[in-house]
């Protein structure tokens, strides 16, 4: 897998986690709520897949916020982990 894509799958995967957390919500109650497997969420949660929209939507609805708060929190981990990365040229 790509480093990038790497990176961008870490930090949705902590997004989900951090939500999740904040929530006080197990992967249980999420995947049954969202209507998705517990195996599947955690695949999710540790970088292992990359979710499709479906279920990005499924989660969201497990987690009980819209869709774009995982999206913001994952554009702020991957804007805090770009600051914490050395800058490469083009060309």
């Amino acid at each position: 897998m790509p480093p990038v894509i790497d990176d961008e799958l870490r930090a949705l995967a902590a997004a989900i986690r951090e939500i999740r957390a904040r929530q006080q919500l197990s992967q249980e109650g999420v995947a049954a709520a969202g209507g998705v497997g517990r195996k599947y969420v955690g695949q999710i949660e540790r970088g292992e897949i990359t979710p499709s929209f479906a279920a990005l939507v499924a989660i969201a609805r497990g987690l009980e916020v819209p869709l774009s708060e995982i999206i913001r929190v994952y554009e702020e981990r991957m804007s805090r982990g770009s600051r914490d990365r050395p800058r490469q040229g083009r060309g």
